[in-house]
């Protein structure tokens, strides 16, 4: 159930998600049974997940093997199985199988969703062909075909098809092909589908028929839906207090959860006050109030700033920004924390392109949000 903070409640964009999520642990319930179950591969803390949840699927288990992010995983979906692990061990694929063969006995639809590692492709990361986490896409694939759901859909940045990516990419859907299915990949703006941040993502949707990429891009244009600026994502959250020392994940401070700011020296604080909106270097650029944010990039990089306040933008903020509910409360380390959050897919998004996928797969949605 949706839990209305004060934010949540000043916020005309939470409000629409409380309204159309009230009862939706009722329904849920009631619709289990039918539900098609779901394994998030590359799960991180659950973007993709948080959509299938929000459509009423049954989210089975997330595998991962940053523990941070596992964490916050099986914190905010307790019925389904953790896994710390990769995707290439052939024992986490096997207890992945292990976990769907009583839905498929009882003639469940199974559907399995990835967020594979992007640094090796993202323009923000390490843009090496080379780079080890690239191997992870193929190993995904591998994982689809083993595991045999009905339909599965893959995320990652839209740069990975980009030529030098080709053969990687070929072997990819090579791989897909060989297990039975077919692969249809697009490229959308999740601005495009009320995320308040400019960010393009590759899909790359898994069937058993082909399906016509003109018509799933076609059902995609009755989803989208104008966005919000930075101002009003950002609007009904309390002034941000500075992170304690004794910072702890499991502690309730009776806040917004992750709404805590860095511990900025006076010298970071007036480079960031002398900053305008919409300006800035990559490190400490300010969000403008009136526009979208820019795509929030993890890793050595800082944040964006504040448009109002001398500040790095909160990880509560961060997730405002990607489009998750305050009730999604983040886990790990306050560093790790920021990077699970810029890393993840924007639910909004996903629960679009999800939808789009089980209408061509034919599969039932038990609810919509």
């Amino acid at each position: 159930m949706f839990t209305e903070t004060k934010a949540s409640v000043d916020n005309p964009y939470f409000k629409v998600h409380a309204l159309r999520r009230s009862g939706h642990d009722t329904v849920v319930s009631r619709l289990e049974a039918a539900a098609p179950g779901v394994i998030d591969l590359c799960s991180g803390l659950g973007g993709l997940s948080l959509a299938a949840k929000q459509l009423g699927f049954q989210v089975v288990a997330g595998v991962d093997v940053n523990p941070s992010a596992l964490k916050t995983f099986a914190k905010n979906f307790p019925d389904a199985k953790a896994l710390e692990g990769s995707v290439r061990s052939q024992k986490i694929i096997s207890e992945c199988a292990k976990l769907l063969q009583p839905l498929k006995t009882a003639e469940q639809p199974t559907v399995v969703l990835s967020g594979p590692p992007c640094q090796g492709f993202s323009a923000a990361g390490s843009r090496d062909p080379a780079d080890p986490r690239n191997q992870v896409l193929v190993a995904v694939a591998r994982a689809v075909s083993k595991l045999q759901p009905d339909c599965a859909l893959i995320e990652n940045v839209s740069m990975l098809l980009a030529d030098k990516h080709g053969d990687r990419i070929r072997r990819f859907e090579q791989t897909i092909q060989q297990g039975g299915f077919h692969v249809t990949h697009i490229v959308l703006d999740a601005s495009e589908f009320g995320v308040p941040q400019k960010r393009k993502r590759a899909f790359f949707l898994a069937t058993r028929q082909q399906v016509d990429k003109q018509a799933v891009m076609n059902r995609l244009e009755s989803f989208k839906t104008n966005s919000i600026n930075a101002r009003q994502a950002l609007d009904g959250l309390a002034k941000a207090k500075v992170r304690p020392d004794d910072y702890n994940d499991e502690t309730d401070y009776e806040v917004v959860h992750n709404h805590f700011a860095m511990q900025h020296s006076k010298r970071v604080m007036k480079k960031i006050a002398a900053i305008e909106p919409g300006t800035g270097p990559m490190s400490y650029r300010r969000l403008h109030p009136t526009r979208l944010s820019n795509t929030l990039f993890s890793g050595h990089r800082a944040p964006p700033a504040h448009f109002r306040e001398p500040r790095s933008i909160t990880v509560r903020e961060a997730a405002r920004l990607q489009g998750f509910p305050d009730d999604f409360r983040i886990y790990g380390s306050f560093a790790n924390q920021m990077e699970q959050v810029t890393n993840a897919v924007p639910p909004p998004l996903a629960v679009a392109v999800l939808r789009v996928l089980t209408e061509m797969t034919r599969l039932a949605i038990p609810h919509h949000v």
